[in-house]
């Protein structure tokens, strides 16, 4: 699988409560995080951990930010040729209230520039099974891109507000499989995804309900809801939708079911939920034995 997406430099400052009061100086002791994270890495390396082979597009910055995740990306294998050197290290600083609600604040510094080379993804997709092509500004190209190699595309539009949102065009018409958050949705889930599947050509949609779970729509099937499973708790959500997502690919292309593929998924999804940052280290065998536990 290709992954093309943001890789940025996140750090994770937990508070009280939304709204956040006001102090002049905090101290929260042994809680500040400082990581590599971004949804390119994000998927790209829950992909890795389950068992899926994986080639990473992405940019990364000659500055100190860079070497965190120029290091981070060697730890976890994914340090390739789709690996470009840009001017900035795009970075973000989220804020984690105790129920695990976050605000993220994002710099993608110099990223609304950067062009990414055609040829160089052309070289990444031979052999590839799927591309998972972020919404990030310089994968819009490679959407072409992928679909004349003929490797099919899915795509996370993530907090999109509906099917006619003008920035995700591009996505929604490539995307095989297609993704969403339920949050900022003007209209109900299912709506939604009949509306993707009667006017795109995606043939499976999959809508991120958060706590409750998500909704599989596949072409020429009823939807399917299936509810979210948080076996460690809820420490920090950031980063579900990225793990639900590489969740689902990985077992869709493991078994070509949608549906077993969402139920592993929802797993995947609440291992991350269930340890603070983005890596929740999560693999194949832990994933078995919880869905051997929870059916």
């Amino acid at each position: 699988m290709v992954v093309a997406g943001v890789v940025n430099v996140q750090l994770t400052v937990p508070v009280e409560g939304f709204p956040v009061p006001y102090a002049p100086v905090r101290y929260p002791a042994d809680q500040l995080r400082l990581a590599a994270s971004g949804v390119g890495l994000n998927v790209a390396r829950t992909l890795r951990a389950l068992g899926s082979p994986v080639s990473l597009a992405t940019t990364v910055g000659a500055d100190p930010a860079g070497a965190l995740v120029r290091a981070e990306l060697k730890r976890a294998g994914l340090l390739g040729d789709g690996v470009l050197t840009t001017a900035a290290t795009a970075m973000s600083a989220i804020l984690v209230d105790p129920s695990g609600a976050r605000q993220v604040n994002t710099d993608l510094k110099d990223l609304a520039e950067v062009r990414y080379p055609p040829a160089l993804f052309r070289g990444l997709l031979e052999g590839a099974r799927l591309a998972a092509v972020s919404t990030i500004g310089f994968a819009r190209s490679l959407l072409p891109v992928a679909e004349a190699a003929r490797v099919p595309v899915a795509v996370d539009v993530q907090t999109v507000g509906g099917p006619d949102d003008s920035y995700s065009q591009p996505w929604l018409r490539a995307a095989d499989i297609l993704f969403c958050s339920a949050e900022r949705l003007s209209l109900a889930p299912t709506a939604f995804a009949e509306a993707v599947l009667t006017r795109f050509p995606a043939r499976i949609v999959v809508v991120g309900l958060g706590s409750d779970g998500c909704l599989l729509a596949v072409r020429g099937q009823p939807p399917r809801h299936i509810p979210a499973v948080a076996p460690h708790g809820v420490v920090d959500t950031t980063g579900a939708g990225d793990a639900l997502f590489a969740g689902f690919l990985h077992y869709w292309l493991k078994s070509g079911d949608p549906t077993a593929a969402a139920e592993h998924a929802v797993l995947v999804a609440g291992c991350a939920v269930g340890t603070p940052g983005t890596d929740s280290h999560v693999d194949a065998t832990h994933i078995a034995e919880l869905r051997a536990h929870h059916g």
